[in-house]
């Protein structure tokens, strides 16, 4: 399944204020791996992600009512980044490049598990390995999910003009996060 970054264009017209075009995002629900084992379990991972390039303790994992009280029994699928022992991160370059006079819209789904501490995050929408805009303020409650939208302006003259747009998600601390959709 592909989900999309939404791209609002600024209009060339005054009577066309903005169009919207969907920008492929691969893997957008980390479930494109299926892992043969029972949700929840320790073992229900994996340290990759079809689209996704995932740094040190991270992976696609697939949780549980143990982890997230509202979980469907057969468990969902997620992307475990960092855990007790060390921060983690997921990178994917999408197919788009920056555009003139584009407002660009990033929505993550993020998630603090029941069973191990949420330590804050940053999710940061790039072009050219640059920052072009990023959160870090979103705290779900423990075994939840909370909606992150980041939103960036090109405006007439962006700097990474031309550059392809990518995702990145940070952990931070010892604790772990989970982002079931981008």
């Amino acid at each position: 399944m592909k989900r999309c970054l939404f791209l609002p264009l600024a209009g060339l017209f005054s009577w066309i204020a903005f169009a919207q075009v969907n920008i492929p995002i691969l893997n957008p629900q980390f479930n494109e791996d299926q892992l043969a084992c029972t949700a929840g379990e320790l073992t229900c991972w994996v340290p990759a992600a079809t689209g996704w390039l995932v740094g040190p303790e991270t992976g696609a994992e697939k949780v549980s009512t143990a982890q997230y009280p509202s979980a469907p029994p057969e468990g969902f699928y997620v992307m475990a980044i960092g855990y007790t022992n060390s921060t983690g991160s997921i990178v994917q370059t999408l197919g788009a490049t920056v555009r003139a006079n584009t407002i660009y819209v990033l929505k993550l789904s993020l998630g603090a598990r029941a069973d191990v501490p949420f330590t804050g995050y940053v999710a940061e929408l790039m072009a050219g390995n640059v920052t072009l805009a990023f959160d870090d303020k979103v705290t779900p409650a423990s075994g939840t999910f909370s909606p992150d939208v980041i939103r960036y302006n090109s405006g007439p003259n962006p700097p990474q003009l031309g550059e392809p747009l990518q995702i990145l998600v940070k952990s931070f601390g010892t604790g772990q996060v989970n982002v079931a959709s981008v």
